[in-house]
């Protein structure tokens, strides 16, 4: 999983251009993810891992930090793999 958070700080200091953030920094309650940070964020989660989120179950809790979207990520490609499924 340390590999994925790695990935996602990536994505946020070179793609979105946010400072270099901790792992358990809560994006949220600091602003460091906003609705249009979200939109960005997810497109390049999909680009760099193949995460598509189900809209409908979304929850931001899952973006409270960094570490939270990995273990989203992680576990989703769990749930896909043992479902058949390629993520």
């Amino acid at each position: 999983m340390s590999d994925c958070v790695h990935e996602i700080q990536m994505i946020f200091s070179k793609v979105m251009m946010r400072e270099a953030i901790s792992p358990t920094t809560d994006l949220l309650e600091t602003g460091l993810l906003d609705s249009m940070g979200m939109v960005e964020l997810l497109f390049n989660l999909e680009q760099r891992f193949g995460f598509s989120p189900n809209f409908a179950s979304l929850d931001l809790e899952n973006f409270r930090s960094i570490e939270k979207i990995a273990e989203m990520i992680v576990t989703s490609d769990v749930n896909s793999a043992e479902q058949g499924v390629s993520a």
